[in-house]
């Protein structure tokens, strides 16, 4: 089976606008990373697991989109200014 081949040139642009929503899905986390929805879900999971052992839970299947950034070690700011890059290209 054929791997498909993720399109990453306007990646930051898409993080741009999931940091500023301020949240994330299960399917969101797909598009942020960009990853297969197996490790999606995966990533997912190992955030709300987090959330939930320092006793913060919320009503709603969401995740923080500061918490995404933190997963992956990044930053607002960096994310911003690769953004600006991308959109003058």
């Amino acid at each position: 089976m054929a791997r498909r081949k993720l399109d990453t040139s306007n990646i930051n642009t898409v993080r741009l606008a999931f940091i500023q929503r301020g949240y994330l899905t299960q399917a969101d986390v797909k598009a942020f990373v960009p990853c297969g929805k197996n490790k999606a879900a995966e990533i997912y999971q190992k955030i709300r697991k987090e959330v939930r052992t320092e006793g913060l839970e919320n009503c709603r299947d969401v995740i923080l989109a500061k918490r995404m950034l933190k997963f992956l070690g990044l930053t607002t700011e960096g994310v911003i200014s690769a953004a600006k890059l991308e959109s003058k290209r």
